[in-house]
């Protein structure tokens, strides 16, 4: 028998890692043994803060939305776009993108951020579908267009 991992999760690029959330605190050391300084959460609000929104190393942000096929909106791209780019200001900061699973909501984030800091689209889409093959694309469109709208993604040539 297998014992499950600590954390789901894999590395994007060298400071910003996608994955599953990180609910226990194993988990949360992992995180810290990552170098992880910064984590954006993804998910609907708990109940009771998860063990990263409570933990002094770790800058954690809220960015709820629910995994409901619908657009996440402008706003919440920019929350997460806006988190990333505080936590890119740091020196040796590496962020954590992370919803439930990994696998709708954090990828979508993490594709919003690569392309406000000026990734291709297929750059992005093929970096995070590589790196964690469990991501689906689900709200990649939807990234690209809030993007457009918030002026941090090029128009598409005709």
């Amino acid at each position: 028998m297998h014992a499950e991992p600590a954390l789901d999760a894999q590395p994007v690029t060298e400071w910003l890692l996608v994955g599953a959330a990180p609910d226990t605190p194993p988990a949360v050391r992992a995180l810290l043994e990552l170098g992880v300084t910064h984590v954006l959460d993804c998910r609907t609000p708990r109940p009771v803060p998860p063990p990263a929104a409570v933990c002094p190393d770790l800058m954690w942000h809220s960015a709820p939305t629910a995994d409901d096929g619908a657009s996440r909106g402008a706003d919440w791209y920019a929350a997460c776009v806006s988190f990333a780019e505080l936590a890119a200001r740091e020196e040796g900061a590496r962020l954590y993108c992370h919803c439930a699973a990994g696998v709708n909501r954090s990828p979508a984030a993490a594709y919003a951020i690569l392309r406000a800091r000026g990734w291709e689209p297929a750059t992005a889409r093929d970096r995070i579908l590589t790196r964690r093959p469990q991501a689906r694309p689900l709200y990649f469109e939807d990234a690209e267009r809030c993007l457009r709208e918030l002026g941090l993604a090029e128009q598409e040539s005709p």
